[in-house]
Formats: C-alpha cells, structure tokens, sequence
C-alpha cells in the first residue's frame, strides 16, 4: 500500500516539465487506487469563471458550476450518495441525471495565491464513496491546490 507521503511527492515530481498535464495524469492515479471513479475532474476558479481539468480520460464537465463554487466558498468535502441529494445543487443534479452518475465527492482545493475550486470524483452507482479514505484526499486535494498555481507560474514565466 502506497502511504500518502509517497502520494504527494508523486504529485510534486509530476509538476516538472510538463505543467498541468503530468498532474492530471499522476492525480488520476493516485486517486483511481485510493477511491475508484467512472469520471472526474479539477474544477478551479479563475477570473470568476469555473475551469475544468478532466481527469482519467474524463472530457465533460462533471459536477455543475453550483458545487464547484459552494466548495470553493465552504472549503469541505461534499458526498452525495444518491441523485436525491444533489437537490441543493440543481446544475450538478442535472448533469448527473444526464451523465447516468449516482454518486459524487467533491473535495476542495484551495491555497494562499488564490485556487479554490475541487477535485470531484463520480461513480454510476450510489453509496460509492461511503468508505472513501478521506483522511488520504483531503491532503492530496490540498496538495494539488498548491501545485496548481505553481503550474500556472511555471506556465506564465515560460511565456515571458
């Protein structure tokens, strides 16, 4: 069993070279062991405006505008176990509803230079992550947070 430790130096090394595309990659990863997904994605602010990330192959959004901003405003987890729950976010119910996902888990992603958003993980059938390792994600979430803007500031001093 790999220990969190070793989760997020895995995710330090993965922000080398290529940016944002080697944390995708080594996040999917880490975060397919610790708690299986059919779908998933990075979704930050940026300007006001919500940006995704795919995650494992993942192209449409996951989880509606709604939650990522409600995660991003009250930085804790959210499970929601079956379609019911999804109530309070209309946009992440719906797309759910379309997307065939009965289950979700939203874990928030901030730092000090401003990322807030969420890593959101779904599955096809409910109660999927009841038994997620919570106390492994939170500091990977948190981790990638920091590696986000580090990635951006990699990105923008290339430019120049």
């Amino acid at each position: 069993m790999v220990s969190v430790e070793q989760d997020l130096l895995r995710l330090v090394g993965a922000i080398r070279g290529g940016g944002g595309e080697s944390l995708r990659h080594a996040l999917a990863e880490i975060l397919a062991a610790a708690a299986p997904f059919d779908r998933a994605e990075i979704a930050f602010l940026r300007e006001g405006a919500v940006v995704r990330w795919g995650l494992g192959g993942t192209k449409e959004p996951v989880a509606g505008d709604d939650l990522v901003r409600h995660v991003s405003a009250h930085p804790a987890s959210v499970r929601i176990d079956h379609l019911e729950e999804a109530e309070p976010f209309p946009s992440t119910q719906e797309r759910m509803r379309a997307q065939g996902q009965l289950s979700l888990l939203a874990l928030p992603i901030t730092n000090e230079g401003g990322i807030e958003g969420a890593i959101v993980l779904a599955r096809d059938y409910g109660w999927a992550f009841a038994g997620a390792p919570l106390r492994q994600l939170r500091p990977i979430a948190l981790m990638t947070g920091l590696l986000l803007d580090v990635a951006q500031q990699l990105r923008s001093r290339r430019k120049r």
